[in-house]
């Protein structure tokens, strides 16, 4: 029942009560003073009943406004981890570049900057429920290992580092966040 019909049924209702209790009166009390006296008795209810109409009304608007704000922050949390996941993606394969054009020193401070925003992820609840944490802390577990490896080469540079390993290591976390990705992107079309 809409807002406008609540009022009109409660208006005619108090009309009703009005000319009932008006003419309940004895004829000589049925005079202005008294049906401006029930009038207003009446008004006072009817006054009363409206606030709490709106007061529940309120209520709902404010209710449905909270769901839709909350709505527009996940759906907008989504959108930012969206870009976030494509611009990692976008770094490892950056750090694939470097790797393959033999530039060990860019590729090392790619991988410095992708472990710091690895291991903010590592805490973030967003992604825990979409990646397993198992598969997650092996392919983290691995690109340090990679980057120990690079820094340790780059230091000694005597070693070999057996680049198809690293590159393995490196299509593995590329695909973990194109995963989570799509994981996102079909969650939010579902939804």
């Amino acid at each position: 029942m809409s807002y406008r019909q609540k009022i009109l049924i409660v208006v005619v209702i108090s009309l009703a009560i009005t000319v009932v209790l008006f003419f309940c009166l004895s004829p000589e009390e049925r005079n202005f003073i008294n049906f401006l006296a029930i009038i207003g008795f009446i008004l006072s209810i009817v006054g009363l009943i409206i606030a709490y109409i709106q007061i529940l009304s309120i209520k709902e608007i404010a209710i449905n406004t909270q769901n839709k704000i909350n709505e527009n922050i996940t759906l907008n949390n989504n959108i930012i981890m969206l870009s976030d996941l494509s611009r990692k993606a976008a770094m490892v394969d950056e750090i694939q570049g470097y790797l393959r054009d033999d530039k060990i020193e860019m590729c090392i401070l790619r991988m410095k900057d992708l472990k710091v925003i690895l291991n903010s992820l590592k805490n973030q609840e967003q992604y825990n429920s979409l990646v397993s944490k198992r598969e997650f802390k092996t392919v983290f577990e691995n690109f340090n290992i990679d980057l120990d490896n690079f820094q340790t080469f780059q230091l000694k540079a005597k070693g070999k580092i057996d680049r198809s390993i690293i590159s393995k290591n490196l299509e593995l976390l590329s695909t973990i966040f194109l995963s989570v990705e799509v994981k996102l992107k079909t969650t939010n079309h579902d939804s």
